[in-house]
Parts: structure tokens; sequence; C-alpha cells
């Protein structure tokens, strides 16, 4: 019974892929015999510089991939941002519903009628906050709205003005003063509710 042997390996090829890029290099600086080479397209400075240009950018992109790989270690090594408390900015407070309202009759005035309904929707989430126990989330998005709201006893006028935010913010829509008019009466019906 004849032996067995392993016809390749993990450790040769990584020899043989050595001696070829080794042949390669060896290959690109060695002198240019330019007797043999009569149709030249390129000068041999200018391969030499598109060589290394190549290199340079396979090196940066390799460095760039390494870094975005290792940043949340990185980061999370840095002493200095750990149990660091932000505090919130004065600026970042939010808008009360009054004042999401004043945004909204003043965009209307304007012909804004896109910002008017953002302003409604806004005041909506506001007044969601402030009155019921849905406490408002900047991550939180409409379609997890739309499921939280299903337990109030009357959310059809929240879904208006969530299904027109969602057209606002994904399908780039045209709002038209009938829109606005109908985001309006959804609003009034949160307030008489």
């Amino acid at each position: 019974m004849a032996g067995s042997f392993e016809k390749t390996s993990i450790g040769w090829q990584l020899r043989l892929m050595q001696q070829r890029v080794g042949e390669w290099l060896e290959r690109l600086f060695a002198p240019v015999d330019r007797a043999r080479l009569p149709n030249e397209i390129l000068p041999e400075w200018l391969l030499r510089l598109l060589f290394w240009v190549i290199a340079g950018a396979m090196l940066g992109w390799l460095g760039w991939q390494l870094y975005r790989f290792l940043r949340p270690y990185l980061v999370a090594l840095v002493p200095s941002q750990q149990g660091q408390v932000v505090q919130p900015d004065r600026t970042d407070s939010p808008l009360t519903v009054t004042e999401w309202l004043r945004r909204s009759r003043t965009s209307a005035q304007q012909g804004d009628y896109r910002e008017a309904c953002r302003a409604l929707y806004m005041a909506a989430l506001q007044r969601l906050n402030d009155t019921e126990p849905i406490p408002h989330e900047a991550s939180r998005t409409d379609g997890e709205y739309l499921q939280i709201i299903q337990t109030l006893p009357r959310s059809a006028p929240y879904q208006v003005l969530i299904r027109t935010h969602e057209q606002l913010c994904f399908d780039n829509a045209e709002i038209s003063a009938s829109e606005f008019d109908r985001c309006q009466r959804a609003y009034q019906d949160i307030e008489t509710a």
C-alpha cells in the first residue's frame, strides 16, 4: 500500500505566494533591458510612480479598514471618556406644545404646509409626553409610535399625524393646504379628547 501524502498545505501555499511576490518585485525593480522592449508604452518612472500610488492607496485602505474594525476597542480603552456624564444643553430642551403650535401657525401663514404639519406632529408627540404615559424619545420611530398609540382610547387622530409625518420624511411628499387642514383637524380632535 502506497503511503498517502499531502498535495498542498497552507504553509506551502504561503511560501509559494511569497516566492511569486518576490519574483514580481524583483522583475519590477530590476534594470530594464531596453533592447527587449521596443514598444515602450509608458516611461519607467511613471510605472514606478503608479506602483507606489497603488501600493499607498492599498495600504491606506487597509489601514482604514483596520481602524474601523478596532475603533470600538480603542474607544473602550480611553480612560478619559469612561464615566463622563454629558450635561444636556439648554438649547436642546424640547419645545412646549404651545411653541410647536405657534410654529405650525406661522409656517401655515407663510405657505410652508410641510413644516406646519411637522410642527403639529411634534406638538402631538409633546402632548403625549406631557399628558399620557408615553414619554418622547428622539430615537423612537413613527412605526413604534403607531404601535404604542394603539393602546390609547382615541388613536385615530395620532395616526393621521404620524402617517403624514411618514409621508414627509420618506416619500418627500408635497403637503397641500387641504392636507394641512386635515392634520389640523386631527390635532384639534386630540385636544378635545
